[in-house]
């Protein structure tokens, strides 16, 4: 079983480390679509046409399933595309529900419009630039805190935090120095346990993992990348 992934960028790698740690294929083709970073400002008409084509091309590299590593690109256009092709598609939704306690969802300014009811004890924040700004940045930190820290602190209350866009799992740190007291919480566990009940054979411990980029190839640091997160 070969999976392919497809973010605009680093943060679908979350979703693939979760994937492999949960043994869901023998194979993965990753496609990073660094040529429309970032999704979280793009119209649901564009993302749809972005994600058609991104599967298509995973299948042609021999994807046997497909797996949207972007909580935008699912709430847009996950519908839109497992009805235009034969591979199973998943999408790591986000989930508001999740929050119990005084709580925080911070996702992209598109993500937002396609959010279920949101509890009244759970506050909503879109900070456009952040993803863009971590993908660019990562494994540094210093100019996503400059920019995350004043949009944290009028919620220095909230108990729980969920990271509705998987590039924000890359500023976890930022997360806890300026929150100590609130948990994380990220789809990407959830998403690798669906995909793994569903899919009918264990994948490999030690799979093997391509990449494909629409932008600059960044083979290596995605790897490194890759790497820091199986450990």
């Amino acid at each position: 079983m070969k999976i392919g992934v497809m973010d605009s960028g680093i943060g679908g790698l979350n979703v693939l480390a979760a994937l492999i740690k949960y043994r869901c294929g023998d194979g993965y083709v990753y496609l990073s679509d660094g040529k429309n970073l970032p999704y979280g400002e793009k119209s649901g008409e564009e993302l749809k046409q972005i994600a058609l084509r991104g599967v298509r091309r995973l299948v042609e590299r021999g994807a046997n399933a497909v797996v949207f590593g972007c909580n935008t690109l699912s709430v847009a256009a996950l519908d839109f595309v497992r009805k235009r092709v034969v591979p199973p598609v998943f999408g790591l939704l986000p989930r508001p529900d999740l929050l119990n306690g005084k709580g925080l969802l911070l996702c992209t300014p598109t993500t937002a419009l396609y959010l279920p009811n949101v509890s009244p004890n759970v506050c909503v924040l879109t900070p456009a630039s952040l993803a863009g700004l971590i993908d660019k940045e990562y494994p540094k930190t210093a100019l996503t805190e400059e920019y995350l820290s004043p949009l944290l602190l009028p919620y220095g209350d909230c108990e729980e935090v969920y990271l509705g866009c998987s590039h924000y799992s890359f500023a976890k740190s930022v997360f806890k120095r300026v929150l100590p007291k609130a948990k994380l919480l990220d789809g990407a566990e959830n998403l690798a346990a669906l995909v793994s009940a569903v899919l009918p054979e264990k994948g490999s411990k030690n799979p093997s993992i391509e990449l494909l980029f629409t932008g600059e190839d960044q083979t290596e640091r995605y790897l490194c990348i890759l790497s820091s997160l199986l450990k």
